[in-house]
């Protein structure tokens, strides 16, 4: 449990935790904080880095917290708003995370229309050109910003790739303000797309939900329409997170979906404004 305690300090921390900062979190003596921490990070759990000594999640924690996102309890209940915001937009539907600086995605669910996205769950997603990859940047920690804006100039993809550090943290600043993202053609030509935050009660932007769609059949003008529907999608999901997440005291099992509670995609959209 005490390492439980630390491992968790250290994903919820807004800033990289050095030694004495965790033994003071966690209520432990350094000695005991050290040892803790060197078998989780012998683990793969978390990482310290060389430099700051300061502790970050490792990747084999990354792995289970992706694995564990998929197959949560309100794994159908999230499938069915996507479910049913894809089929009311005639759109592709993803739940995307940021994964060592690259975009994974959690869920996705496919357009039932003829005219359709067609991309694996393990298509790589760069960052820079992807809706859902710029809302996770412009909502995420500047040490993650930071290290993107290093890889700069960035790789075109179409006319429309930003490609510059100086125009792409602008982008992201604009993104932050409006609160949503789109890809604008920008990393396939023909293909569109529009992403808002996923978030916790604590405001922590933890993925992002995206409408992707041919620019033949819902051009963005028309997908921008559906801003209000597609944020009502991503607050049942970001409530359904919190909701089953234990309590603080760590007590009884993760509450799942209330039943009680049934809103289809269908009625967000007939109560929000046009």
């Amino acid at each position: 449990m005490k390492a439980l305690r630390l491992l968790a300090h250290v994903a919820a921390s807004q800033e990289a935790p050095a030694l004495a900062e965790l033994s003071r979190a966690i209520n432990l003596p350094k000695p005991t904080t050290h040892r803790l921490a060197r078998a989780l990070e012998a683990a793969g759990y978390i990482a310290k880095d060389p430099l700051t000594l300061r502790y970050q999640i490792g990747y084999s924690f990354e792995d289970i917290a992706l694995k564990g996102l998929r197959n949560s309890a309100v794994h159908g209940y999230r499938r069915r708003i996507m479910s049913e915001l894809a089929e009311r937009l005639e759109a592709r539907v993803n739940l995307v995370v940021l994964k060592s600086g690259n975009l994974s995605f959690v869920q996705w669910v496919d357009s039932t229309a003829p005219l359709r996205i067609n991309i694996s769950g393990d298509m790589p997603m760069p960052v820079h050109c992807s809706a859902s990859g710029k809302l996770l940047l412009a909502f995420g920690p500047k040490e993650l910003r930071d290290a993107v804006m290093c890889r700069a100039p960035f790789e075109r993809y179409t006319k429309n790739t930003i490609t510059t550090a100086s125009r792409f943290s602008r982008h992201l600043d604009e993104i932050l303000k409006l609160g949503y993202s789109v890809d604008d053609q920008e990393l396939i030509l023909g293909v569109n797309c529009l992403a808002v935050p996923i978030q916790l009660s604590t405001g922590q932007t933890v993925a992002g939900l995206a409408v992707m769609a041919p620019t033949a059949t819902l051009p963005l003008d028309k997908l921008k329409q559906h801003l209000p529907e597609i944020k009502a999608a991503a607050r049942l999901i970001s409530d359904e997170l919190g909701r089953s997440r234990p309590t603080a005291r760590g007590g009884g099992a993760p509450a799942g979906p209330k039943k009680s509670k049934s809103v289809s995609a269908a009625s967000v959209r007939k109560r929000t404004p046009k």
